[in-house]
């Protein structure tokens, strides 16, 4: 073993990483910039209501870890239901989309143009073959061009700020399940049983916000004499030939200089690599450049009545509005809200320095309360609003990403005892089960003195089935 073990970033990944070194009797040194643990999964209390960043649950087929939260949690895991809808003109859609909801919901005309339009998509395809290169181009080939239009183009362009012609076919993979409407017509022929990769109705959950189960996690961290610095940023590395020896962190009791044995970095991918070498090559500077991450605003609003709607997540296809989501935290734990009251956390995807980043929360809630009251609600019982951004939010999947990322992981793989892991350190939208999976990983491998990315950049990229009704992930 060849500590100190040091780890940047508090979130999933890295404090279970702290965590699983802590167990095996080491003393890891977590360095977190934010106040709070947690990273993306994080919870702010206010006045008596607990808003996470985004909308957290925890479903894993690893049967090892879900004991191990069950464990920490204990009576406060709970397994609510999801209910979920995409709000498009007028129009609620169960979402994930289901192939009978979305042939009731659209209607004969509607109907009639997506069969059509996926017509001639499949005759294209077939006289004209072509590689799908963007996430427009699969989803078009599969679905046809009205489906697009009306629900995943708007939605995507609007999350993303970018064209989904300009963004990589790979993120449309990941997230869709079926591979054509055609399985749409089939599954609900019973003709065909399509195994598919979605959400799960049922989920587990803590019942004080997803903040709780990290904060639980770094007091156990640190009563077995674990160190987690948190409002702490990284000023310097000191390097000696190809490994880390050294990180200068500035601490909210003043500069600190801790020692590195072995290193773990869950820090935005092209914020290490800057980190390691000021100087990057011109190659490596232009991927880091290259790679961009979405930012988001959270505008967390109290109400003062007793419920909002009966779903947990409500999407907003429109790209004329701004907001993305709209969700109700009440809907995962009573406890998120006081008795009688509840309150929704409205997701606004932006860019770090655009209008809305810069918008105070009074400016964005004027504008959310008319985006509202487009949508059929109105809140005129605000108890108080306040406003949380995030300026990694997703990782931008832009057509050559992968490339850019790759050189990004071989300029990191050449430091010795440096790895990098989660949704930010490899760039890749993962899930929170999935980035403490590449944790405890890690963290056996800091042990053992060794590194293998491969194996860490496996993890979450298997498809199972979840859910089989649905269209959509």
């Amino acid at each position: 073993m060849s500590g100190p073990f040091v780890i940047l970033g508090g979130g999933p990944c890295g404090l279970a990483a702290a965590w699983r070194l802590a167990k095996l009797g080491l003393r890891p040194v977590v360095i977190e910039r934010e106040p709070l643990v947690g990273g993306l999964c994080a919870t702010h209390e206010r006045d008596g209501f607990r808003f996470d960043l985004g909308g957290h649950r925890f479903v894993s087929s690893d049967a090892e870890l879900t004991k191990r939260l069950e464990d920490l949690l204990g009576d406060d895991l709970l397994t609510p239901e999801r209910r979920s809808v995409v709000l498009h003109q007028g129009r609620a859609f169960r979402y994930p989309l289901e192939a009978g909801d979305l042939i009731r919901n659209l209607g004969l005309h509607e109907n009639a143009r997506a069969l059509v339009g996926y017509a001639r998509a499949r005759l294209s395809t077939s006289l004209s073959p072509r590689v799908d290169r963007s996430f427009e181009d699969w989803v078009t080939a599969r679905f046809g061009r009205p489906l697009y239009d009306t629900f995943f183009g708007p939605y995507t362009e609007k999350l993303w700020g970018l064209h989904p012609g300009q963004i990589s076919a790979d993120w449309a993979a990941e997230r869709i399940s079926l591979l054509n409407l055609g399985d749409v017509a089939l599954r609900l022929a019973h003709l065909r049983k399509t195994e598919v990769r979605t959400y799960a109705r049922r989920y587990r959950y803590p019942k004080l916000g997803m903040g709780q189960l990290y904060e639980l996690m770094a007091r156990d961290i640190r009563a077995l004499g674990g160190t987690i610095l948190t409002s702490a940023s990284v000023a310097a590395l000191e390097t000696r030939g190809a490994r880390v020896t050294a990180l200068h962190v500035d601490t909210q009791a003043g500069p600190e200089r801790i020692p590195v044995g072995e290193m773990l970095s869950t820090i935005p991918l092209p914020d290490l690599c800057r980190a390691l070498n000021r100087d990057l090559p011109p190659a490596i500077d232009r991927s880091a450049r290259a790679l961009r991450f979405r930012a988001l605003v959270f505008l967390n609003v109290m109400l003062r009545r007793r419920d909002f709607s009966e779903n947990t997540w409500m999407y907003v296809a429109s790209k004329e509005l701004s907001m993305s989501r709209i969700q109700e935290p009440k809907r995962r734990s009573a406890s998120m809200a006081p008795e009688g009251k509840t309150s929704i956390m409205l997701e606004i995807p932006c860019s770090v320095g655009d209008a809305t980043w810069r918008a105070s929360t009074d400016e964005l809630r004027i504008r959310m309360e008319g985006e509202l009251r487009e949508l059929g609600h109105s809140i005129d019982d605000v108890l108080g609003a306040f406003s949380v951004r995030v300026a990694h939010g997703y990782p931008i999947y832009h057509l050559d990403y992968e490339t850019d990322r790759s050189a990004l992981l071989a300029h990191v793989a050449e430091w010795q005892n440096v790895r990098t892991a989660g949704r930010q350190g490899l760039f890749r939208y993962v899930f929170m089960d999935a980035a403490m999976q590449m944790g405890s990983l890690a963290a056996d491998q800091m042990a053992a003195g060794a590194r293998d990315a491969s194996r860490l950049d496996a993890i979450g990229r298997a498809r199972h089935v979840v859910e089989s009704r649905a269209v959509t992930a």
